[in-house]
Order: C-alpha cells, then structure tokens, then sequence
C-alpha cells in the first residue's frame, strides 16, 4: 500500500536528492551492520556474555585510538571541499602524511604506558595491542571517505564499507569457530585484515593525486578546525563507550555484555540516521550557503519524520529483534532497548543543530560542550551503577543525550547566534509520538495479556504510525 502511495507522488528535488544518495549509505550500513545483527546470535551462542564483554571493551577502546590518532581531520577535509580551492589535493597530501607521521609517534606513547591501560580497561594485552594495530589504517582510510562523502560520491563509500564489512566479519566468523577460548581476538582479527585491506585499496585510488608534501597552511587549517573536534569526539565516545568500561571495571564483563546487545540493537536507529545524515551534510552545506533556509527546514521535518517512524518501530518489537538475535541467557537485557532508542533520537536532534557551527566553523563550544556532557555521564555511573546495576547507564545515556542537544541548541540559537536556524517545534510531534509509543511499550511489558493480544496491539500501533508518519512527508511534498 504505502509503496503504491509513493508511486503517485512526485517527491521535490532536495528529498529525492537526500533520498537518493542516502539510499546508498543506509544500504551500506545496513548491510555492514546488518552483518553484527545476522553474526550476533553466532558471536552470542559461540561467547559467554564475559567474552562477550571484552570483545566490547575491545570495540571501544579502538574507537577511541581512532579518534585521537585522526586530530579532526576527517572534518577539516570535508569542510575544506567546500572552499572551492584548487590546491585541494595538496591539502590532503598535506594531511595524508601528518597523520601518519604522528600516528606512529602516539603508538609509542600508548605502548609507554600500556600497563595502565591494561589495569583501566581490564582486558588482555593482546587486544590492546590489536587496537593499536587498527588505529591507523582505519583513520588514514577514513580521511579518504570524508573526501569522498562531501564529493557526493556516495556510490564508492557504499561499496568500499560494504567490502569491509564482508571481508572483517567472514574472517571473524571463521576464526570464532577456529579457536577453543579467547574467542574475543576473532573479532580483532578479523578487523585488523579488512582495514588493511582497505588501506590499500585507498591507496591504490589516491596514488596519482597523493604528493609528499607537508604544507604549513594546510596544516594550520586543519588544525584550527580539527583539533577543537578532536575533544568534541572524545567526550562523545566517552559519552557513547564509557558506559561499556565502567559497567566492565564496577560490576563485570558478564553485565558488560548484556548492555552491549542491547546497546547493538538499538544501535539499529543509529544506522538509519547516521546514514541519512551523511546525505544530509553536503546538501545542508549547499542550501546554507546559498542562504535557502525555507529548503533546510522543509527536508528537515522529513528528515525527522523518518526517524521516528525508525525509532518506534524499533521500541515495538524489540521483544521479537532480541528473541531473534541472541541466546536467552541474554535476554534479561530487553528492557533497556527502548531507552537507548530514545537516547538515540535526542543524538539525532543534536546533530541537526551541531551542523550549524560545523558550518560556521566555530567548533569550541561544541568540544566544550560535549566535555561537559561526557563528564556528567562519567559522574552518573559512577554513582548509579554500583546501586543499580548496568541498566542505571542506559538511563545515564538518555540524560546525557537531552543535555547534550539542549547546550547545542543554546550555542547555535544564543551563543554563535546564527540569524535563521531549525526551528524547535518541527520535534513536537515526533518527540511526543515516540513517548507515547514507549508508555504502550512498557504498559504491554508489565501487563499479563497473552502474547498473541499483546503482538497484535504492536502490529495496530505500527501499521497506523506508519501510514500516518508517510502521509505527513507526503503531504509536505504535495503542499511544496
């Protein structure tokens, strides 16, 4: 029916744009991501929920590296695209073997102090090591995708992470059934040969535009602009991963493993939003620049609008998802699914007003910001966590996320003071659809009605959001 609907209905140019290149990264990242959800009743079946938890640990602690050994260039190279300069590529040259260069520095350093790591993190030596060995093919490989993001080629992102994610979980999958015991390093191997992999592949697409050069003013420009991003990053992996590392130091890798299915299956939304939001940024940079703000706020009441019918979706059936995914030994962590889906809508508000000062270039608050938000996270588990348990940080998350889009709204709304910004009210409805949906949720949960009844509300509710959810965009449309 609705595929019949949206036949009938001539979409405007920005929504077929953001459509059409946003197709291909949530293709991709379905399909990459779709890989940890199919492999997950593997990877659950195969590990105890303690493997499972410093396989986590693991996952963030390298993400953390990539962030540092990065200096925000992955920004700076896409915001320079837009400078319309013709010396671009030595602009990324100039990049290119800076981080390389001080990359290879930090693994010295990280090594140095690798005794404390081990005692923080609580995982083996070994994993460190391959977290280390990631680092910097993965960010020299994703300085090549910001390129290629904001040249709106969203054609070879797609194919490359697609390649990338069948090649490093075929491998990880291969290798779980392979070893007996620490059944975790399949994992990390099988990253550390599909980021290699595409490294080269890198590589072979730069090698005629790639010259070795280090040039000082391209090098003060990604700095200034990327350095403050450097923080802002951070504080969001803490905010993101930090939960993972407390929950793994207070209370064990066994809870840590619980949180984290239930942090994967949430993550599900992240998958959708952050794929449209990589079709999203250039358009948004253009209609900016062009000062078409009438045409920014009208594909991001869509924007919005799809999310949501993401997020409910999610918050209605995550009984029948985690049934699906995992073992029951983890299922106890069901009840924190539609909290971290909540979370992530507020992430998802907050990138609709953070792009702002992106734009503008005004990236200290944002650094600042973040600080703030990932120190209260910290101060929260610490505190929650010993009483509570691991599920007191999925509702750390959602605090940290509310705070986190309010502080962005007042640095773009007062602070930078941007004349003509999107306004607050296009999340009214969203906002209140998705908490209503979650009170149904829970009331369902707590209830004693049978399955079969309780399957059939969900189904109702989702069949009316949704075509209730497509006649606004496509009432927009019409009336555009």
């Amino acid at each position: 029916m609705i595929n019949k609907i949206l036949k009938r209905v001539h979409l405007a140019k920005d929504l077929t744009e953001l459509l059409k290149h946003a197709k291909n990264y949530v293709s991709a990242e379905i399909f990459s991501k779709g890989l940890v959800f199919i492999t997950l009743p593997i990877f659950t079946s195969l590990m105890s929920p303690y493997e499972y938890g410093i396989m986590s640990v693991f996952i963030s602690f390298s993400g953390f590296l990539v962030i540092i050994f990065g200096f925000g260039i992955r920004g700076a190279i896409g915001r320079y695209y837009y400078e319309e300069s013709d010396d671009f590529f030595e602009f990324y040259s100039t990049n290119f073997w800076f981080v390389l260069i001080a990359s290879l520095g930090l693994v010295f350093l990280v090594l140095i102090f690798r005794e404390e790591i081990f005692n923080f993190l609580n995982i083996p030596y070994g994993m460190i090591y391959f977290a280390l060995g990631i680092a910097i093919p993965q960010i020299l490989y994703e300085i090549y995708q910001s390129y290629l993001r904001a040249a709106k080629n969203s054609k070879k992102v797609s194919s490359l992470n697609v390649i990338f994610a069948l090649t490093s979980t075929t491998l990880a999958v291969i290798m779980m059934y392979q070893l007996s015991d620490e059944r975790y390093y399949a994992k990390a191997i099988g990253h550390a040969v599909g980021i290699i992999i595409m490294l080269i592949i890198t590589i072979r697409y730069l090698r005629n535009d790639i010259k070795f050069i280090i040039e000082a003013k391209h090098l003060k420009y990604s700095l200034i602009f990327g350095l403050p991003i450097v923080v802002h990053l951070l504080s969001q992996n803490i905010l993101s991963m930090s939960d993972q590392i407390i929950i793994n130091q207070l209370v064990g890798s066994s809870e840590t493993g619980l949180y984290s299915v239930a942090y994967k299956i949430g993550m599900i939304q992240i998958i959708i939003s952050m794929g449209i939001l990589n079709s999203w940024t250039p358009i948004f940079f253009e209609k900016l620049k062009e000062n078409k703000i009438t045409d920014i706020n009208e594909l991001a009441k869509k924007y919005a609008l799809i999310i949501t019918l993401v997020a409910t979706s999610l918050i209605l059936f995550s009984q029948e998802i985690i049934s699906i995914l995992v073992t029951s030994e983890y299922h106890e962590a069901l009840i924190i699914i539609p909290i971290i889906v909540v979370s992530y809508y507020f992430f998802f508000m907050y990138t609709m007003y953070v792009i702002y000062a992106f734009y503008e270039k005004k990236t200290k608050n944002i650094a600042l910001f973040t600080i703030i938000t990932g120190v209260i996270n910290i101060v929260l588990n610490y505190m929650l966590i010993p009483e509570y348990g691991y599920i007191a940080s999925a509702w750390t998350t959602l605090a940290s996320y509310c705070i986190l889009f309010i502080l962005h709204y007042i640095n773009v709304r007062w602070i930078i003071k941007v004349e003509k910004i999107t306004s607050l009210t296009i999340f009214i409805l969203p906002v209140t659809i998705i908490l209503c949906v979650w009170g149904i949720q829970h009331l369902l949960y707590i209830s004693y009605f049978k399955y079969v009844f309780d399957l059939l509300i969900r189904i109702t509710c989702f069949m009316a959001l949704t075509y209730f959810l497509i006649n606004k965009i496509i009432k927009r449309e019409t009336s555009n």
